[in-house]
């Protein structure tokens, strides 16, 4: 026969303790004592007691369930940052829940109505981008929230994230620095991010500096980067270097000048943007912006679990990101 599941009486009668002071324990209140703590969490890993999620929602009002909605898991940066901010609520006793938005609104709008179904006691958001509808939804329910990849001290919301802008005109001037004055800039689907219309703006403010800076749209994978390279290889443009928005991209120039013939960076450099897991594998090594994923996603865990906590106001920060020089920029003469 099945066992049957043990229930917060058993634990009581186990403890001496009475039902609220094992509701307490379980829902983290720090005002029990240590020994009484460790009496009630003995009694439950012997008993096998779990809590009743929602009963303890009832309860307490808090599902202590977060939820993300990202734009994509296809890209091993976001892996990154999802599981550095589910280890770290983890250690406050917080789950994450998880929706892909495909980076459209109208998917992300339908996500974050389920996710508040289940009862999320907070959102985090990619981008500073969203429907008005969503922001909406969210302010009436009084559901807190936080921007990440992204730094903006003057947005109303908190942001958690680094400055886009600045980190392309960092990535440019490092190819200024080695000589480069005919650059490409390849980028994903501006309508899709904002982090990629922001550094867009960041790479045109340093268009004086180049003797050509030319931008070219693409889809966001290996081969939208494939085919936009290698059409530029094709037409004769003549660029020293090209500058890829996302790693991934960038692979697929490496893919583009090998078809042709081209080295790397003997021939022509490639500069990346995440510094992915096969970045440093790759023939050569991509020299590219490390973003802190993991950095990132243990800061919002922790200004999330704050908040939650403390119902003091969520907070912002802002994250530095450095570039990895490897072997794709050659230093021109």
């Amino acid at each position: 026969m099945a066992k049957i599941a043990a229930s917060i009486r058993d634990v009581a009668r186990d403890t001496g303790l009475s039902t609220a002071t094992i509701s307490r324990v379980v829902n983290g209140d720090t005002k029990v004592s240590e020994k009484t703590r460790q009496l009630v969490l003995d009694a439950c890993s012997r008993l096998d007691y779990l809590p009743n999620p929602a009963a303890r929602a009832l309860s307490t009002r808090r599902s202590r369930v977060v939820a993300a909605i990202i734009p994509t898991i296809e890209h091993s940066v976001f892996a990154k940052f999802i599981s550095a901010i589910e280890r770290t609520l983890g250690l406050h006793g917080y789950s994450l829940v998880l929706a892909i938005s495909n980076a459209d609104e109208a998917e992300e709008l339908a996500a974050a109505r389920k996710l508040l179904g289940m009862g999320a006691d907070a959102f985090i958001l990619s981008g500073q981008t969203h429907s008005a509808a969503l922001l909406e939804m969210l302010a009436k329910r009084q559901v807190p929230f936080v921007y990440t990849s992204v730094w903006d001290p003057d947005c109303e919301q908190p942001t958690v994230g680094y400055d886009n802008a600045d980190l392309a005109g960092q990535a440019l001037r490092h190819l200024y620095a080695n000589g480069h004055r005919r650059v490409a800039v390849v980028h994903g689907p501006l309508a899709e991010s904002d982090r990629t219309v922001a550094r867009r703006d960041g790479a045109r403010a340093l268009r004086g500096l180049f003797d050509t800076l030319d931008f070219f749209e693409t889809p966001l994978s290996v081969a939208g980067g494939k085919a936009c390279v290698g059409h530029r290889l094709a037409d004769g443009g003549g660029y020293s270097a090209y500058l890829c928005f996302s790693d991934v991209l960038a692979l697929g120039a490496y893919f583009a000048c090998a078809d042709v013939g081209k080295q790397i960076p003997q021939d022509v450099s490639v500069m990346g943007f995440d510094n992915l897991d096969w970045a440093e594998a790759v023939l050569p090594p991509l020299t590219t912006i490390d973003l802190p994923a993991s950095g990132m996603g243990e800061a919002v865990g922790t200004h999330i679990v704050e908040c939650l906590e403390t119902s003091a106001p969520m907070q912002s920060q802002h994250l530095t990101a450095r570039i990895i020089e490897r072997g794709s920029v050659a230093l021109l003469t």
